[in-house]
């Protein structure tokens, strides 16, 4: 048995040509689709890169318990349950966080990993007096620019690089059975930087200052700006999905897709000024971030070209390949294998999402249903970790070391000894003008409405998702605070 899962970080399913995109081209990832099976109703669980691959690794959610962090020391995770079968896993990745303070021991499980350095603020080139920043809209600093340097021809990029390694490894092993390869991009997460040709395949005309990376915040920029940042988005989708081509194209070359089980997804997508929006985290959990792409293809091409409707989260990816490789499940692990939303036999009735001490979402498939903290602190709120790590790339602060708390707290970590960390929430932050989002939830119909351009007010449905809500939080062993601070009685 064999298992390639691909994972592009910032990956919107609307810009893609299997969810009905018409303008941006994504042939290799179409062409997959065609010989696979596309998940028309797949969601995120926890927000945003590591808690989104913590559940990639361990099939639970990350967000009711803590923040952005480790791979904790009690968590079954996927690799080193593959291992404990005897199936070798190899991570091939340029992104970053898996190597900074916060990102521990995700690579840590797989027999052999492989990363390919240059994205984002991944302290690479190095430059003692450091670089200029030049003129920019949004965000630009010194050593991106310098990082910038170092990818000058499209092969020089790290996703390409990471893409080739991928091919290579294939060649390698060729003759290998019973293996898992994670092949992971940073691409398309900002900054929208790509070479040139992808740029001007969509007509791209800008003539301003640096402008490929938004701040996280509500739009200020002029509409030429807005559309300029939708062309770099989709010509670095345009980038990316080439070599994934490369990749599939290897595989055919040896003999590998008739063998091979290959998945294609994302952790989240993000805002590219819908609703006033850049990027993610601040605003509302709206479907351009949250309802995300999943293409499947199955060993020999079954169910090729065909959709499966069934509620699917990320958290499912883990037993699916455990299942593939005839793993037992951990005990602790909540996701459904895709196996058994692509044969009708299981799925699920909700799914519920969201950020660590914001509002907790649920959807059904037809409704989305935000619950926000009813409290200006997000609170009663605190993390409970192995690794009293703050999030990305950085401590807790001394000062609040003094206030952790011990204890055992939940028996789906073993019954381990725990901190438990004051934390501090957030509702979502409105636009200027808008009313706060504290206490105030919000209920959207996305078939009827899928731009989640009108509210609803409708007490049953409302209601209705409330109790969901609970029997979640209790089937999660959510601790008390997650039910007090959305004013729901535990």
């Amino acid at each position: 048995m064999k298992t390639v899962l691909i994972v592009l970080d910032t990956l919107r399913r609307d810009y893609l040509q299997p969810y009905g995109n018409e303008w941006v081209q994504t042939p290799a990832i179409a062409g997959l689709a065609a010989e696979g099976i596309t998940f028309s109703n797949h969601w995120v669980g926890s927000l945003p890169c590591m808690p989104a691959r913590r559940e990639f690794m361990t099939g639970r959610h990350n967000f009711l318990y803590r923040n952005w962090g480790p791979i904790e020391p009690y968590d079954d995770v996927l690799p080193r349950e593959l291992r404990n079968e005897g199936v070798f896993s190899h991570l091939i990745t340029d992104h970053f966080h898996y190597f900074e303070l916060g990102g521990e021991n995700y690579h840590t499980g797989f027999n052999t990993w492989d990363f390919y350095r240059g994205q984002e603020h991944d302290p690479w080139a190095s430059l003692v007096d450091g670089m200029a920043v030049p003129e920019h809209l949004g965000q630009a600093n010194s050593i991106n620019q310098q990082n910038r340097t170092r990818q000058v021809r499209e092969e020089d990029f790290s996703g390409p690089r990471s893409i080739a390694a991928a091919i290579d490894w294939l060649d390698t092993n060729k003759e290998a059975d019973d293996w898992f390869l994670q092949v992971e991009l940073f691409d398309p997460h900002e900054p929208f930087y790509c070479t040139d040709e992808y740029r001007e395949m969509y007509n791209d005309t800008w003539n301003g200052p640096l402008f490929d990376w938004p701040n996280y915040s509500e739009v200020s920029e002029n509409p030429e700006a807005v559309e300029h940042i939708r062309k770099c988005y989709a010509g670095l989708i345009t980038m990316s999905d080439k070599w994934v081509g490369k990749l599939l194209s290897a595989m055919q070359r040896l003999g590998r897709l008739d063998d091979t089980l290959i998945i294609l997804t994302t952790d989240h997508g993000t805002m590219l000024a819908e609703h006033n929006y850049w990027m993610k985290n601040r605003m509302p959990m709206y479907n351009e971030i949250v309802r995300i792409p999943l293409v499947v293809r199955l060993p020999g091409g079954a169910q090729a070209g065909t959709t499966c409707s069934a509620l699917t989260q990320t958290i499912d990816i883990m037993p699916t390949i455990l299942t593939h490789h005839a793993c037992k499940l951990p005990p602790h692990q909540t996701g459904i294998p895709l196996q058994l939303a692509m044969d009708g036999t299981a799925s699920r009735e909700y799914a519920i999402f969201g950020y660590f001490g914001m509002a907790l979402n649920i959807t059904d498939g037809r409704y989305v249903y935000m619950r926000n903290p009813v409290r200006e602190d997000g609170g009663p709120l605190h993390a409970y970790t192995s690794m009293p790590v703050g999030g990305l790339n950085y401590w807790y602060p001394r000062e609040l070391n003094s206030q952790m708390e011990m204890g055992r707290y939940f028996s789906h970590n073993y019954n381990l000894p725990l901190y438990k960390i004051p934390a501090t929430g957030a509702a979502p932050s409105p636009l200027t003008g808008e009313p706060s989002y504290v206490g105030r939830h919000l209920l959207y119909d996305i078939t009827a409405d899928p731009r989640q351009e009108m509210e609803l007010t409708d007490s049953v449905v409302e209601q209705e998702f409330i109790v969901q809500i609970g029997k979640v939080l209790h089937s999660y062993e959510a601790p008390v605070e997650q039910y007090l601070r959305l004013g729901l009685t535990p």
